[in-house]
C-alpha cells in the first residue's frame, strides 16, 4: 500500500510540474509575441505613415497628425512627382545602374566563387585570404577617387557600379553555396566531355538558383539605394540617381515651400512622401518573386553526400 501511495504521489508531482512548466511556457510565449508585435508595428508604421501622407489631401494632412487611418484620398502628390523632369531622369539612371550593376556583379561573383570552390586550385587558400583581406583594409577614398577619375568614368553611370562590382561578403556566400553541391555531378559531366564553363552554366548555376537569386537581390538593393558612389563621382543633377535626387530633395525642402498643382496646394511633406513611396515600389514588387528562394536557401549546405 505504501508503495502504491508513493507512486501516486510521484505521478501527481510530475503532473503538477508539467502543468507549471506549461503555464510558464504560455506566459513566455505571450511575452515574446507581444514584443514581436511591437517590433513589427514599429517597423511598419513609418512606411504606413509615409504612404498615408502621400495619398492625403491638404485638408486631410492637417486634420490628423498621426496619420494612422487615411481620412482623404488625393493623388496630386504623385502627379507632381511623375511630372517632375529631374525625378524621371534620376529614376531611369537608377534602373539602368541596378540592372547593369546586378548583371555585372553576378557575372564576376559567380565565376570567382566557382573558381574558389575548387579544392584542387593551386594557391587557392592564399588567394582566398587576400580576398578576405580587402574586407578589413582598403586604399582609402582619395586613391579610390583618383583611380576612377583616371579611368575616365567621372560623371558617368559606370562609376556607380564598375568599381564596386564584386562584394567580398557575397562572393564568400556564393563560394560556400557552390561547395555544398554534390561533387559527383561535376565528375559525371567531365566524363561526358563537359569543360568547366559548361559545367558552371549548365549544371552549377541551375542547381544553385536559391543562393544566386538571393545574392542577386542583395546586389540589386545595394545599387538601388547606394548614394556614396554618386556622391563621389557625380557633379550635376543630370547624372544623379534616385538616391541622390531624394537626398537633394529632402535636404532642401525649404525651397519647395508650397507647390501649386492646378488649383491644389501641396505641402512639402506630401511631396516628399510621394517621392519616397515611388522609389521603394520597384524593390517591393521584386521581393515576392525572390521570397521562395529565400526559403529554399535555408537548406543550403545542410545536406551532404
Amino acid at each position: 500500500m505504501a508503495k502504491k501511495e508513493n507512486q501516486t504521489i510521484m505521478s501527481e508531482t510530475i503532473v503538477l510540474r508539467n502543468l507549471k512548466l506549461s503555464d510558464n511556457k504560455g506566459i513566455t510565449d505571450y511575452i515574446i509575441y507581444t514584443i514581436l508585435t511591437l517590433v513589427c508595428f514599429a517597423t511598419f508604421y513609418p512606411f504606413w505613415y509615409t504612404f498615408v501622407i502621400s495619398i492625403s489631401s491638404i485638408e486631410g494632412y492637417h486634420a490628423d497628425m498621426y496619420h494612422i487611418i487615411p481620412n482623404s484620398f488625393d493623388l496630386s502628390s504623385y502627379l507632381y512627382a511623375i511630372k517632375h523632369p529631374d525625378f524621371l531622369n534620376s529614376l531611369f539612371i537608377t534602373v539602368s545602374v541596378t540592372v547593369l550593376g546586378t548583371l555585372l556583379s553576378m557575372f564576376f561573383s559567380t565565376m570567382g566563387a566557382y573558381v574558389l570552390s575548387k579544392k584542387q586550385l593551386i594557391g587557392g587558400g592564399l588567394l582566398f585570404r587576400l580576398i578576405i583581406f580587402t574586407m578589413f583594409f582598403n586604399g582609402g577614398v582619395i586613391p579610390y577617387y583618383i583611380l576612377v577619375s583616371k579611368l575616365g568614368m567621372m560623371n558617368t553611370i559606370f562609376a556607380y557600379f564598375v568599381p564596386v562590382s564584386i562584394n567580398t561578403f557575397h562572393l564568400i556566400i556564393l563560394k560556400n553555396g557552390f561547395l555544398s553541391n554534390p561533387v559527383s555531378l561535376e565528375e559525371s559531366a567531365k566524363i561526358d566531355g563537359c569543360n568547366e564553363i559548361t559545367i558552371l552554366y549548365r549544371i552549377i548555376i541551375p542547381i544553385s538558383k536559391p543562393i544566386i537569386a538571393t545574392i542577386s537581390l542583395f546586389y540589386a538593393v545595394f545599387y538601388w539605394n547606394d548614394f556614396f558612389q554618386p556622391l563621389l563621382f557625380s557633379s550635376g543633377q543630370k547624372t544623379y540617381p534616385l538616391s541622390m535626387f531624394l537626398r537633394s530633395l529632402l535636404g532642401n525642402i525649404s525651397s519647395y515651400s508650397f507647390q501649386a498643382m492646378g488649383n491644389e496646394m501641396l505641402v512639402p511633406e506630401m511631396i516628399k512622401a510621394a517621392f519616397i513611396i515611388i522609389s521603394i515600389i520597384p524593390i517591393l514588387a521584386v521581393y515576392p518573386f525572390i521570397q521562395t528562394y529565400f526559403v529554399k536557401g535555408v537548406m543550403i549546405g545542410s545536406i551532404k553526400e
